[in-house]
């Protein structure tokens, strides 16, 4: 009995935080003690709460993300996001100033401070860390709540014009944007190039509202981080998202300018030359 008890328990563990997190946390190891072919189960390693606050090399004249080493801060947490080590993070304010928690599974305190080794906001004094292990006493859910409204507030709504699937051609290449509708404060969207039938690229998407209720784009194209847009300008059918820490591109625009034509672009500054890619594309079916 306290073994089917143990196997439950792991199974919940395992369906709240995600097979990512089964597969590096508690893979299954075989038991010497046991008889053949039998396994142990191993217990999920123990919680800490990060908590990160401005320090002394925080420069108070720049908003967080125009920080420096804001982008490497940015990419170290979602790495950790990708190995199942971060569970949830979340911005508070009390009297003293903006703060920050994350909820990291690790070995132990030491395992949690090596996670910011390389952080550049931890190692240069922009954010103080401070370490504390979690013991939950009640395992529950808690749902991110919808920041404007059920269906994503009328931010979201503005953008309804850019939702469905949309084809563009530019010689031997083929380019695909598929976007679902706002829903739970987000739009999903979903990108694809094909040369000579062969797929060169391909790049997840979404728009959030952020902790002001402002829309937020977020790529993750193959083979590079993660990258987050604020939306700068919103017209009608026209909208701008920047962020000019970035690389390249530094802003993505989309624009409907007829009822079955979208019209994509990125453009800004590399290796201090003005750069721009257009993608035209027209409404297709979604098959």
């Amino acid at each position: 009995m306290t073994t089917i008890r143990k196997t439950v328990a792991v199974i919940c563990t395992i369906l709240a935080f995600g097979p990512q997190w089964a597969g590096a946390q508690s893979a299954s190891t075989p038991n010497p003690a046991a008889g053949a072919g039998e396994l142990q189960i191993l217990e999920p390693l123990p919680l800490y709460i990060v908590q990160l606050t401005t320090g002394p090399g925080w420069d108070h004249s720049k908003q967080a993300d125009e920080q420096a080493g804001f982008r490497e801060h940015s990419q170290n947490l979602s790495r950790m996001r990708r190995e199942g080590l971060l569970l949830l993070g979340a911005r508070f304010r009390d009297a003293a100033a903006d703060k920050g928690m994350l909820i990291l599974r690790v070995n132990d305190a030491a395992g949690a401070l090596a996670q910011f080794s390389q952080d550049p906001m931890v190692r240069d004094k922009r954010f103080n860390i401070d370490i504390t292990e979690f013991q939950p006493f009640f395992e529950g859910h808690v749902a991110r709540p919808l920041r404007d409204g059920a269906a994503g507030g009328d931010a979201l709504k503005r953008l309804s014009w850019m939702s469905g699937c949309w084809l563009g051609r530019n010689g031997r290449m083929e380019f695909r944007e598929h976007w679902m509708p706002a829903a739970g404060g987000m739009m999903m969207g979903m990108g694809r190039t094909l040369a000579e039938r062969k797929v060169v690229s391909f790049e997840a998407m979404r728009i959030e509202l952020d902790g002001k209720g402002e829309p937020v784009f977020t790529a993750k194209p193959s083979g590079q981080a993660e990258a987050s847009f604020k939306m700068a300008k919103q017209e009608a059918n026209r909208v701008i998202f920047e962020n000019t820490a970035h690389d390249f591109p530094q802003r993505v625009i989309y624009e409907l300018r007829a009822a079955s034509v979208l019209h994509a672009r990125i453009e800004g500054t590399d290796k201090g030359k003005e750069k721009a890619v257009d993608f035209p594309m027209r409404r297709a079916s979604c098959e």
